[in-house]
């Protein structure tokens, strides 16, 4: 597998992208990288597949106990950890891959802005900034 990412994002955003992790630290994160990363037919475009592939890589990354959940302090260092606050909807205090996916394919569709189906590299850096605020 390649080297993690963040989120998107994939937003998380890309998510989800790849410079995101630091244990000891809030992530930095790349937006055009983490897009560049997640875009693994080189077309310019971040399709479901895609996304999917990319999003599943980073939640087993995240997953450093390896108990197929994600707790508070796996979630920290993920970008834009926050948007697990509110979807733990067992309210079990951890983050299943169900959650994760469900939660990271809302932050897609409020990023694909021409509702194409895809992430363009501008729409992802648009996210990213945006939920960087």
């Amino acid at each position: 597998m390649r080297s993690m990412h963040t989120l998107i994002l994939a937003a998380a955003l890309v998510a989800a992208g790849s410079p995101a992790f630091a244990a000891d630290a809030a992530p930095k994160t790349d937006a055009r990288a983490a897009f560049k990363e997640t875009d693994t037919n080189a077309d310019g475009a971040i399709d479901h597949g895609e996304y999917q592939a990319r999003i599943v890589e980073v939640f087993y990354f995240a997953d450093t106990n390896r108990d197929g959940y994600l707790d508070p302090n796996e979630l920290r260092v993920l970008v834009f950890a926050d948007d697990f606050d509110e979807n733990d909807k067992d309210a079990n205090g951890r983050v299943s891959l169900r959650e994760f996916l469900r939660v990271r394919f809302d932050d897609f569709s409020k990023a694909d802005k021409d509702h194409d189906g895809t992430l363009s590299v501008d729409e992802v850096v648009i996210t990213y900034e945006e939920k960087g605020k």
